[in-house]
């Protein structure tokens, strides 16, 4: 039986990303999955093939890691390559560190995994995507995503805080949605971000045993957290609207900051500086906005 969508996946292992992706898959999808964790990629797979042995659907891994614009890049390649149609791109990975970690590309952790290489993503696969009937990009924010950006010390290098790093990437997120939005029109692309509330998941993995409390005992559990992103999944893009932000399946008021589109064009500007070796020689959604 033909495979009813492709979708491309990060943050697919474990939590409310694990629950969305082997739903997509029940439903017939092919969810292909970058993950760096093979005994976690191994698992998802396991469980998906125990609870549902008759779909039509299916659960590929690509191995990659968010840390690494490389292997992001390798990765997307090899997608390109192998799927030449691409009907959805979901960037639902996310981390917040509770002291500055570098990336082996030398760049703030939280920065790069939750806007760098999600936005990589989109790029090398929007050739493929834009061919699809009704293409669709997925990004998971936060109702965290108060302050502003702060474009004089982007990495917080000076006076690291992690909730001012975790806000300033959800609020990023939610920028470029709003921003990509426009220009993704003419393709008949649509672009979200969702806010799946405070689950409990690995989000704090590095945190204190304090704040790993108020996740656990505060948070929703998984199955619950992943209403918003799976509904986003199933509803096609001519009942949604582009660039809005979700939250309990339907359009959700932001900050006054997440509006601001001059910012978010400074903003898409300066993430395209760390991105530029490897978008100058591919073609993409970059490009097709810079140019």
């Amino acid at each position: 039986m033909e495979l009813d969508k492709i979708i491309f996946m990060t943050g697919a292992t474990s939590g409310l990303g694990k629950i969305s992706a082997i739903k997509a898959a029940r439903n017939g999808a092919l969810v292909i999955v970058l993950a760096r964790d093979k005994i976690k990629s191994q698992a998802l797979k396991t469980e998906f093939k125990k609870q549902y042995p008759d779909s039509s659907g299916k659960i590929e891994i690509i191995e990659g890691n968010l840390n690494s614009l490389d292997s992001v890049y390798s990765a997307c390649k090899e997608v390109k390559l192998k799927y030449p149609v691409i009907d959805m791109i979901i960037n639902n990975a996310g981390i917040m560190n509770f002291e500055y970690r570098q990336t082996v590309d030398d760049i703030e952790e939280t920065l790069q995994v939750n806007l760098l290489s999600p936005l990589l993503i989109c790029h090398m696969l929007f050739e493929n995507l834009k061919k699809s009937n009704d293409p669709k990009i997925i990004f998971t924010s936060s109702g965290l995503h108060q302050g502003k950006i702060n474009f004089d010390n982007l990495e917080f290098k000076n006076f690291f805080s992690s909730f001012k790093v975790y806000r300033q990437s959800k609020l990023g997120v939610i920028l470029i949605c709003r921003l990509l939005a426009k220009s993704l029109e003419k393709h008949r692309v649509g672009i979200y971000s969702q806010h799946p509330g405070m689950v409990r998941t690995n989000l704090g993995r590095s945190a204190g045993w304090f704040s790993k409390m108020i996740f656990y005992f505060m948070g929703k559990s998984p199955d619950k957290g992943s209403q918003t992103l799976s509904y986003l999944i199933e509803t096609p893009n001519s009942k949604l609207k582009s660039g809005e932000y979700y939250a309990d399946k339907i359009i959700t008021k932001t900050t006054i900051e997440s509006y601001d589109l001059e910012v978010a064009k400074k903003l898409l500007r300066t993430l395209i500086t760390y991105l530029d070796q490897y978008i100058k020689s591919e073609s993409g959604i970059l490009k097709d906005i810079i140019h």
